[in-house]
């Protein structure tokens, strides 16, 4: 398990969505935030931050939980959420929205450019390989694209 980050009440966090977040065999923050090197850490049905991370704000701190009522269900009503889900604190939402925004960013900025990358890669070959099975059509059908082709 790694450490958890030092929070205070007051203080606003960004916490990952239970499910989305470090896993219960080892909750393990480290190995979860290395997911993020790829668009919605792997997982194809996030493509929005506030999908994978809530930003609360800390009414009172245990040392497993700390408790907010400012989460996605039930606004106003307090909630305990476990630590181990927390990625940054800071006095302000603000600026856990914006390490929200720049940390969803990247892996789906790595996944942009590994796929252009791919692409400018292979487009001979995709040229060369979609002409040959447009030849292997038309000789298929000479019928319909006459017998020179």
């Amino acid at each position: 398990m790694t450490a958890q980050v030092p929070i205070q009440p007051g203080q606003w966090v960004l916490a990952y969505v239970d499910h989305f977040g470090p896993q219960p065999s080892d909750y393990d923050l480290v190995r979860a935030l290395e997911r993020l090197d790829q668009g919605g850490s792997g997982w194809d049905c996030l493509r929005k931050a506030e999908e994978q991370f809530d930003i609360l704000h800390v009414e009172r701190v245990m040392p497993k939980t700390f408790i907010s009522s400012t989460g996605r269900w039930g606004k106003g009503q307090a909630k305990r959420y476990p630590r181990y889900l927390v990625v940054g604190a800071a006095p302000s939402s603000g600026e856990m929205l914006a390490l929200r925004d720049k940390l969803f960013a990247i892996g789906f900025e790595a996944d942009r450019l590994i796929e252009e990358e791919a692409r400018r890669l292979i487009s001979d070959f995709a040229r060369k390989t979609r002409a040959d099975a447009l030849a292997k059509i038309h000789a298929a059908l000479p019928h319909i694209f006459g017998r020179s082709a």
